[in-house]
């Protein structure tokens, strides 16, 4: 199993060049195309829009969009070349742009984001695209943090594992890099109050996913923590700062509210608070 196509969305921000670095390595690593969308907030300017503004505004704003686009598109060919990408497609569909990341992240093996930074504008339209391709892709999220740069992913790792579907997804998922990592970790975090009976099943179920990683030639080390004062995303963390971590794996979870889905805490905990690149499926 390989990856060989990696979507990477691209914005206006510069800030976002060490997340470019990280799906092109990554493309590069697995001999994958990189395929670069660029897609922003508002960059459509409909015909409803143009009509009640004046000409000269109308243009000035399609002119303005179009500079953007080029500074994004060549810092994009950029980050490839730094990397050595061999193939490459850059895109910049109109429409929705919420709707065309997932659509993108579709046609691809693994989908490059870069966690959504607070102290950013565009905070809440990064928010909603990392929500919209984590829950409605399809495929594998791999969040860059929006600061510090990443030059190797993958060769500790940790997996978050909880016996789900997503965790179980999000495994299978992460098999290419977890093969060539040096080191990989199954973490178990079970609830303070879980019974001797939970305890004793949740930790044959870890050592049942340390089984399967072994057939497909990964050896992983299972660990049991239990969050005393912290919760599981900060213990997450802390274990990856104290063995060196390098990527997290975990399912991506998700509680329905009336019509739409929102991400679970620890889930939500990651997005907001991630020290290392970490790869979600759902």
């Amino acid at each position: 199993m390989s990856y060989r196509s990696i979507f990477v969305h691209l914005d206006d921000d510069e800030a976002g060049d060490a997340t470019l670095d990280v799906a092109a390595s990554v493309a590069t690593s697995f001999d994958a195309e990189l395929a670069g969308t660029y897609l922003v907030p508002g960059a459509t300017i409909t015909p409803f829009t143009s009509a009640m503004l004046p000409d000269v505004v109308v243009q000035e704003r399609l002119a303005e969009h179009g500079f953007d686009q080029d500074r994004a598109e060549a810092r994009f060919h950029a980050a490839a070349k730094r990397q050595s990408v061999v193939t490459v497609r850059f895109a910049a569909p109109a429409g929705d742009a919420i709707a065309e990341a997932v659509l993108h992240a579709r046609r691809a093996d693994l989908a490059v984001l870069r966690q959504p930074d607070p102290r950013r504008p565009e905070a809440g339209f990064a928010s909603e695209l990392a929500h919209a391709v984590l829950l409605a892709s399809g495929r594998p999220v791999l969040f860059v943090p929006h600061s510090g740069t990443f030059p190797t992913i993958g060769t500790t790792a940790i997996v978050a594992w909880k016996e789900s579907r997503e965790a179980a997804r999000a495994i299978a998922d992460a098999l290419p890099f977890l093969v060539r990592a040096r080191k990989v970790i199954v973490m178990l975090m079970p609830p303070r109050d879980t019974s001797d009976t939970e305890d004793v099943a949740a930790t044959l179920s870890a050592r049942g996913v340390a089984q399967y990683l072994a057939r497909h030639g990964v050896t992983a080390e299972v660990r049991r923590e239990i969050a005393e004062d912290i919760d599981v995303g900060n213990l997450l963390l802390s274990r990856a700062a104290d063995f060196g971590v390098d990527l997290i794996v975990m399912g991506g979870f998700s509680r329905p509210r009336l019509a739409e889905r929102v991400l679970g805490g620890v889930t939500r905990s990651l997005i907001e608070t991630m020290t290392v690149p970490v790869l979600m499926s759902h």
